[in-house]
């Protein structure tokens, strides 16, 4: 037992010198605990490469490169000689279950029963491969297929496509000193998106998109709508979309670390009279700190910029329950201009094999600029929204994206009502 203590303390000595040394050779690349993910997969996109020299810092990177795919739930080394001053790496893999089922109900926008079903394998092929689908009705019937292969070409280059045909009711505020009586509308969105994928390093990555797409408002009937806000706008039109994800996250299951930021941008080919939208940007910056060995601080800052839009009502950006602010409600405002500031302190209660309980306590502040005002109207008296609450998260560790959010947001700024939010997933 002795002589097997004093091996294993030489190893970990020889492979602390080698994290101060330039490079060593790498004799084998091995993968243990795979059960569907194709170790050929993964030794594609490694930078660790047999034969070669690397460094210890490539190691690293390596695991942290495996933890962010889907089909994993975390990952581990180990290093060992193999003598003529070579080594042997292992990377030791804990999946994740990669076929989630989804059912979602509640109520909808007009009080009747909503649901929605879904199905998506993210580990399709055991190489990362997503694809799937949904079907939900809320109000309106809706659903979209989708298939992404963001390592098709190379381990930078992959590719997706995607069709959607949404159908929701929204709110169109004529009058924007009376938000809380608006219009209500049937917005339908169809068409199909390519989108092509580049991993230029392992801190930046790049999409560029293509989406022809039918957009459509119909009014819903109301004895109580004046004629003279009955415009029913439609488009058809294509929209070219890029962005720019730099990622600096340590993840360790439910726990993160880190920074992330996303820059993107969307040109639309034409607008009209109604829909005036030629562009829209977005930068969502996020900021991750863990607090002791259970607490994790995380904040979230985003930025959404369109055109002005004038003598319109049909404002591209929304204030949301999903989207910026919790507790606000289902589409309560609308705008050009979105600010919107999220932190949260997620505390792990219970944490028990798989299974992890979680408890989370937030302030969602938001901000919005509408059609026909000026920037500095953003956080006025009448568009600002401070939203305070408790929440509780239920995690299953290695299911990838098994989290089951409820949340309670309290009005602050008293210009709105209290708020129960269910969601799939962290809410950033």
């Amino acid at each position: 037992m002795k002589l097997k203590n004093l091996c294993v303390i030489i190893v970990v000595l020889c492979f602390g010198c080698l994290s101060a040394q330039t490079k060593f050779k790498v004799e084998s690349l091995n993968f243990e605990g795979l059960k569907k993910t194709k170790a050929s997969f993964l030794t594609r996109i490694a930078k660790v490469k047999a034969g070669q020299e690397t460094d210890s810092t490539i190691v690293i990177t390596d695991i942290e490169r495996f933890k962010r795919l889907d089909g994993i739930a975390f990952a581990d080394y180990k290093v060992e000689p193999t003598g003529d001053a070579s080594y042997r790496i292992t990377y030791t893999i804990e999946e994740n279950f990669s076929i989630i089922p989804g059912v979602r109900v509640g109520q909808a926008a007009d009080d009747s029963f909503s649901y929605r079903f879904s199905a998506f394998e993210f580990n399709g092929l055991g190489r990362n491969i997503i694809f799937g689908g949904f079907f939900k009705k809320e109000v309106f019937n809706a659903f979209g297929v989708f298939l992404e292969h963001p390592y098709l070409f190379t381990n930078k280059l992959g590719l997706g496509v995607n069709y959607m045909d949404d159908s929701t009711q929204q709110p169109i505020f004529f009058d924007s000193n009376a938000i809380n009586d608006g219009t209500d509308y049937v917005f339908t969105n169809k068409g199909f998106e390519t989108i092509l994928f580049y991993e230029l390093n392992f801190n930046n990555r790049f999409e560029f998109g293509v989406r022809t797409s039918e957009e459509s408002y119909v009014l819903i009937p109301d004895e109580d709508v004046e004629s003279t806000n009955s415009a029913e706008p439609n488009i058809r039109r294509t929209a070219f979309r890029g962005s720019h994800e730099f990622v600096d996250l340590d993840i360790e299951y439910q726990n993160v670390s880190g920074f992330r930021n996303l820059f993107e941008t969307t040109v639309f080919s034409k607008s009209n009279a109604f829909l005036q939208t030629d562009f829209i940007i977005n930068n969502t910056t996020q900021y991750f700190k863990r607090i002791g060995s259970k607490g994790n601080f995380a904040s979230q800052l985003q930025l959404q910029f369109s055109n002005p839009i004038e003598n319109s009502a049909f404002a591209p950006l929304v204030i949301d329950n999903q989207l910026n602010t919790r507790g606000v409600g289902n589409i309560t405002d609308r705008g050009s201009v979105i600010v919107a500031l999220n932190s949260e302190y997620r505390h792990t209660l219970l944490e028990k094999g798989w299974f992890v309980l979680q408890g989370n306590g937030f302030v969602d502040v938001s901000g919005v600029q509408r059609p026909d005002a000026n920037f500095g109207d953003v956080f006025s008296q009448n568009t600002t929204r401070v939203y305070s609450g408790l929440g509780v998260r239920f995690i299953h560790k290695y299911i990838f994206n098994a989290v089951l959010r409820f949340d309670y947001g309290i009005n602050v700024t008293g210009n709105g009502a209290n708020g129960f939010v269910f969601g799939i997933g962290q809410y950033f």
